[in-house]
């Protein structure tokens, strides 16, 4: 049978049990539009911006573990698109990308909205901030192409691809060719069994081993592989920021994060006199490593898993590198492991109790008492454990890119994976629209978005999107009218002479309500856990505007001593 090669695109997509797509019209599109009037699997998320959608997109996959699906036309949809596709690729989001083009007939002659080479060459501009940039340039090619971008999608580390897309080429007729996903996927389940020995026995040896999970734990659905080893061998446990969560943060060998923000335990236990170091999923990049200290090197072993070649010895030298999926190489560690407990007890060589005792004295957290302040305007510190005291376990968190992800990170405590933000570039305004994307793959999980005011003011508008689908997020703003993170930094080096970091007060419960959405604005402490509860079981839309303490400064301080360390191991060298 023959159907237009924009119908079977649609139908490679429901292959893939994708369900929305998300991204603004425009001419160049009108044949995608005419295909998904003919079915009723993929439904079209209308944005306000393309950089939210992309932004949708990221958090449709990062819930779904599907592929998101981003479009624009040609032109300034496509340029739009940039940033939240660049922000897919440095934290390996799987995206597909498809932009509008124009028709191949009139390929290259400066024609509306070009986006070939004679115009905006949209291949060019999505090649680096993409695994794979692509012109679909036959009907009869489109197929292929299109299973091409999928299979390099997902294979070995994730990413987003790009697929520009004629007008022409888009209404073309061609015969129904669809393949399951499993006749074009690749799976990289490789590892060096010799590699995986000599790990083994390190682990089973060492004195004072400690594992450091990174979001390829996650990537990989390996969470459970690694409590299964933890507690094999009472290993206690750090995550990089990115992957918080990966690992049970109330579990009695969790030390929390390592790095920007992170627990003061996970700092002292593992740049301590650790032997064997065990990372898996990790990259070892500034944000976890305090700009690369160099006492985070084991003084025996370090042993470093990961499923890019590229990641291991780039930062530090591994001592074992395993290359390969994080699931596959921890299941057969484990294997490994069960015959060497003949001859060691780790329960009695490393006792948990030693682990909590230490955990005790250090503390997991600074300035705990101000979680409990009564003070107005509210801490952030108390704002963020009413927050987590109002949730359920099943909540899945957005959070957006300023100090408020720094409170999140270090007073915040996750007992799964469900914590996201935007780490690989530290994008403002993500969370805010990605929130949208990410609710849609969860419908039956509460989803929330912490997010400042100056990354609301990015991308605040799509509350509309959310309000125009009945998408039932809740925002949490927080409002000390400043770039917080920006401003925060800049007093380090300009002192009180801080530039372009503040600005007038926003009432945001206002702008919500014009938006369509329901607003609240609090000011006291106890409030948000009233009104919190409340917005999750009512299901709407919903912003509350929380005012807090400005002078409040979230815990950076060791992150940026740390640049300064590198700044003089580099001058000394």
């Amino acid at each position: 049978m023959k159907i237009t090669t924009a119908e079977l695109l649609l139908r490679y997509l429901e292959g893939e049990g994708v369900e929305y797509i998300f991204g603004v019209p425009g001419t160049a599109l009108i044949p995608l539009y005419d295909a998904i009037n003919k079915q009723d699997a993929i439904k079209p998320i209308l944005s306000k911006h393309e950089e939210g959608a992309a932004f949708m997109a990221d958090g449709y996959a990062r819930v779904s573990g599907k592929i998101g699906v981003c479009y624009s036309t040609s032109g300034p949809g496509t340029t739009n698109l940039v940033t939240g596709v660049a922000n897919a690729y440095m934290d390996d989001v799987p995206l597909l990308v498809i932009t509008g083009q124009v028709a191949t007939s009139i390929y290259g002659k400066g024609t509306f909205q070009d986006s070939t080479k004679a115009g905006v060459d949209s291949v060019a501009m999505f090649d680096p901030i993409t695994k794979y940039s692509e012109m679909i340039m036959s009907r009869y090619k489109m197929p292929e192409t299109v299973r091409e971008a999928f299979r390099i999608a997902f294979s070995g580390k994730k990413g987003p691809v790009h697929l520009s897309y004629p007008k022409d080429i888009m209404e073309a007729e061609i015969e129904d060719t669809l393949l399951p996903p499993r006749r074009y996927r690749v799976k990289s389940n490789y590892f060096d069994r010799k590699l995986v020995i000599d790990a083994t026995e390190k682990l089973v040896n060492a004195k004072k081993p400690a594992m450091l999970v990174g979001s390829g734990v996650i990537a990989s659905d390996a969470t459970m592989e690694v409590i299964e080893l933890a507690e094999m061998l009472n290993i206690p446990v750090a995550t990089t920021p990115k992957a918080k969560g990966a690992f049970p943060e109330d579990h009695d060998l969790s030390l929390g994060v390592l790095g920007f923000s992170g627990s003061p335990v996970a700092e002292e236990y593992l740049m301590g006199d650790v032997d064997v170091l065990l990372v898996v999923g990790a990259s070892l990049n500034q944000l976890t490593t305090f700009s690369w200290d160099p006492k985070l090197e084991p003084s025996d072993s370090l042993i470093h898993v990961n499923i890019d070649p590229s990641e291991i010895d780039k930062n530090y030298v591994a001592d074992i590198g395993l290359v390969g999926d994080c699931q596959a190489v921890l299941s057969e560690i484990s294997f490994r492991i069960l015959r060497e407990l003949q001859k060691h007890d780790p329960k009695e060589e490393r006792p948990i109790e030693d682990i909590i005792k230490f955990k005790n004295s250090v503390g997991m957290v600074v300035n705990g008492e101000k979680m409990f302040s009564e003070s107005v305007p509210i801490k952030p510190q108390t704002l963020m454990r009413e927050i987590q005291e109002s949730l359920p376990d099943d909540a899945i968190v957005f959070v957006d890119t300023g100090n408020h992800i720094c409170w999140a990170i270090h007073y915040m405590r996750f007992k799964k994976p469900n914590f996201i933000s935007a780490f690989g570039m530290l994008t403002m305004g993500y969370a805010t629209a990605a929130a949208i994307g990410g609710k849609l793959a969860a419908p039956d999980r509460p989803v929330v978005a912490i997010v400042g005011d100056g990354c609301f003011q990015m991308n605040g508008m799509e509350i509309a999107t959310a309000v125009n689908y009945d998408i039932p997020v809740v925002w949490i703003v927080q409002n000390n009218s400043k770039l917080g993170l920006v401003h925060d930094l800049q007093r380090f080096s300009l002192g009180d002479k801080t530039v372009s970091t503040t600005f007038k007060e926003v009432n945001f419960a206002r702008v919500a309500e014009g938006l369509g959405a329901k607003g609240y604005r609090i000011k006291r402490p106890g409030e948000l856990s009233e009104i919190l509860p409340r917005a999750i079981e009512r299901a709407v839309p919903t912003v509350i505007d929380v005012v807090i303490d400005p002078n409040e400064v979230p815990p950076i301080e060791r992150w940026v001593k740390g640049v300064g360390e590198l700044r003089a191991r580099l001058d000394y060298l």
